[in-house]
């Protein structure tokens, strides 16, 4: 009712059992949508505006439950992506999710990653139609792949290849 003094109890009650079922709800209702990890789901519910506590009870039944688990985000991500960035830039896109630094180097640490493929791919593309006897075209693609996160052995490896071969 309005101006009804409401005690300690009775918001815990309502906390417990309302609003921890509607947040739970939510939660599972944006990760049928896509998959999340646990600080992109924090800020998700915190969006919605539910209590601190409610949502750290979410957070841990859906870990629980291995609904959420940061090791299995790092694997769907790279998976997805591996084809399209450099070891670089999975890391540096996957740390702004708010994925720890220490569960994406024992991802990369247990599983082997090969940037060459993509880098490969990536480079056929980019230097289609280019004259990499000039000296300038090969500084601007050294750059451009620099920018990108490849290492610099990769991409000179890659340009003395065209140039001796």
């Amino acid at each position: 009712r309005e101006h009804m003094d409401v005690d300690d109890a009775t918001i815990n009650e309502i906390q417990d059992t309302v609003l921890y079922k509607r947040a739970r709800e939510r939660a599972l209702y944006l990760l049928e949508k896509r998959p999340l990890s646990i600080h992109m789901m924090r800020e998700k519910l915190c969006q919605n505006e539910y209590p601190i506590s409610v949502v750290e009870q979410v957070i841990d039944f859906l870990i629980r439950y291995h609904y959420l688990d940061d090791l299995e985000y790092v694997s769907m991500y790279v998976n997805t992506y591996s084809c399209n960035k450099s070891k670089r830039q999975l890391e540096y896109a996957l740390m702004r999710k708010g994925i720890a630094k220490d569960v994406i180097v024992k991802y990369f640490a247990e599983n082997s990653f090969s940037e060459n493929d993509c880098f490969d791919k990536q480079y056929r593309r980019y230097v289609r139609g280019k004259n990499l006897q000039d000296y300038t075209t090969r500084q601007k693609v050294f750059q451009y792949f620099y920018r990108k996160g490849f290492s610099t052995s990769l991409i000179d490896s890659y340009l003395n290849e065209i140039v001796d071969g």
